[in-house]
């Protein structure tokens, strides 16, 4: 584990603390004293209470300094973040290659298809299903009576990338969060959940996807969604419960729909949706029921 004064050398800041070792990364609400998280604005700066954050420089000139927090200010905190990670928290990545299918085969409260892979660390609860060719990656959490349908895929990694202008290339954000499933959620053929960058996937208790859905990292679903084929959700999308998604609609990234919401086929939604609405069209807008 990386001591403070080896991330602070590697980012290359003339910066002086009290050494301490870093023993996880988090996101900014869930820092420590001994983490390392990130922060995109003045607000969410202002949730650190603890522990080591990469920020921008003109958010360190702008927040109310507290004397728990070290500070690291930067020109693209998000970038940075992404170096260090890959740098010294590499050993967080999950194993997606150690196949533990045969573990769960011996349980008789599952029924396991043929050609599946499962991970490391990976809990199924009881009555669940799944079917031939699933993919569960490390760290899933899948709850009980539930039915993974073929080529399903979960715990995958979503496409977080920044641009380093500098080297004229993408930088993968590290993805090592995971997904946690309820109880009773159906996924149907060739969908996707994608695992979280930091923190978790949620997907509420009674909710059901259709095939050729993709789940972005970081989304959180309520109970009892219906979301039918081909429907897009990219990351950090938040949805409450009862909503229905029309075929192949899909919603822009940090995008919050309100419970019982209904979104039309192909609707294209680009802004949050309160509680209760109709929305149609691309991009989608609110039509009277």
């Amino acid at each position: 584990m990386p001591s403070l004064i080896e991330i602070v050398n590697y980012i290359g800041i003339n910066y002086s603390f009290e050494d301490k070792e870093i023993n996880s990364i988090c996101s900014s609400t869930d820092s420590v004293d001994n983490s390392l998280t990130w922060t995109k604005s003045l607000a969410n700066l202002s949730l650190v209470k603890s522990g080591v954050v990469i920020c921008s420089k003109e958010d360190y000139h702008l927040v109310n300094k507290i004397k728990s927090v070290s500070y690291l200010p930067v020109d693209n905190p998000r970038l940075t973040f992404a170096y260090v990670a890959h740098k010294f928290f590499s050993y967080l990545l999950p194993d997606n290659f150690s196949n533990k299918v045969d573990t769960y085969r011996n349980r008789r409260d599952l029924k396991i298809g043929d050609n599946v892979f499962i991970g490391s660390e990976v809990e199924i609860g009881e009555g669940s299903i799944i079917h031939h060719n699933v993919v569960i990656y490390s760290k899933s959490k899948i709850g009980k009576q539930c039915i993974i349908n073929t080529n399903v895929s979960i715990g995958t990694e979503g496409l977080g990338l920044e641009f380093d202008s500098s080297k004229k290339c993408y930088v993968k954000f590290p993805q090592i969060g995971s997904v946690i499933i309820g109880d009773q959620v159906e996924i149907g053929p060739n969908s996707t959940i994608r695992r979280s960058a930091i923190g978790e996937t949620i997907i509420g208790n009674g909710t059901k996807i259709g095939s050729l859905c993709n789940i972005g990292h970081n989304c959180i679903l309520g109970e009892n969604n219906l979301l039918t084929s081909n429907v897009i959700l990219a990351g950090s999308s938040h949805v409450g419960s009862d909503v229905y998604f029309g075929i192949s609609s899909s919603i822009r990234n940090r995008v919050n729909i309100g419970n019982s919401v209904v979104i039309g086929q192909g609707a294209v939604v680009v802004k949050d949706i309160p509680e209760g609405e109709t929305w149609v069209g691309n991009p989608a807008k609110k039509i009277d029921k």
